[in-house]
């Protein structure tokens, strides 16, 4: 089941928002995995930042104000309240919250002043919000010009690796492959694979049926670097690794990474490294 965080009254566009700590509800029936968490570290924080993001003023009787959809980039402690950074992708207009509040069946006013969107608060929702509307004429649903998206359906324990084709990542594409071993997970990197008349499109498959993407940074590949966006674009987890910092993307450098060296110990660690990050990724609802 997909999910969306949803963001009341702590929103002006800049970027950056300060939550009251006081104001962050996590529904205890949908979540009892992460009660007790704080949303700036640990699984639950890998969670938030992991599913987008309704951002939005109080609605009031006299004012609608304009609503966003964006992904949070990163969640610090600032006393006793929350400090997100955020993103707001181009690509999704704002639309006007009470069009969003009746696509996503909630409440954006009530007699008591109490509705969904009336009070600034944080919390979570279930459901799909880009399908959702998408499905209510509120947002262009585009399908790719270039590729064929396939009929499979996501395979919940695949992982793909994104990489050079190159013989020297051949131990990192075994290390990853142990890794997923360990959890009884198929592993697959493109090049292992011939099901279409172009490459482009073997790859865009497999990240397509995908849970998890692995894509290794290291040298500035430009491909993986399409392929990481590939991958962000379909919503896919992608785990990022590298064998020097630098060769990470500016985009992407607000981002988590694993960082490794190719020789006989480094591999050992990106395989104690990398299991536990699928396992966590894994465990999260569908």
């Amino acid at each position: 089941m997909s999910h969306y965080n949803i963001i009341i009254g702590f929103f002006d566009g800049s970027g950056t928002s300060i939550v009251s700590g006081s104001r962050f509800y996590l529904p205890q029936d949908a979540f009892p995995e992460y009660q007790g968490q704080t949303p700036t570290r640990g699984a639950l924080k890998s969670f938030c930042t992991s599913i987008p993001t309704l951002f939005t003023d109080e609605i009031s009787r006299d004012n609608v104000p304009m609503a966003r959809i964006g992904w949070i980039t990163n969640i610090a402690q600032h006393g006793r309240d929350y400090q997100l950074t955020y993103r707001l992708p181009s690509g999704i207009v704002g639309l006007p919250a009470d069009q969003m509040a009746m696509a996503l069946g909630l409440t954006s006013l009530s007699s008591r002043g109490i509705g969904d969107m009336q009070h600034s608060h944080w919390t979570i929702k279930e459901g799909d919000i880009l399908q959702t509307l998408c499905q209510a004429g509120l947002l262009e649903n585009t399908q790719p010009s270039v590729f064929t998206t396939p009929r499979e359906p996501i395979q919940s324990n695949l992982v793909s690796v994104m990489m050079p084709f190159n013989g020297a990542f051949t131990p990192v594409y075994g290390a990853i492959s142990a890794a997923c071993a360990n959890l009884n997970l198929e592993c697959r990197r493109a090049d292992n694979i011939w099901e279409h008349s172009t490459v482009i499109q073997d790859i865009y498959s497999l990240i397509y049926r995908s849970k998890i993407v692995v894509c290794d940074f290291s040298g500035k590949n430009p491909n993986v670097f399409y392929e990481a966006g590939i991958a962000h674009s379909l919503g896919r987890e992608v785990i990022p690794i590298v064998q020097h910092p630098d060769d990470i993307p500016f985009d992407l450098q607000p981002h988590r990474y694993i960082r490794y060296l190719n020789n006989a110990e480094g591999l050992q660690s990106l395989v104690t490294e990398v299991t536990p990050r699928l396992q966590t990724l894994m465990s999260r609802r569908a």
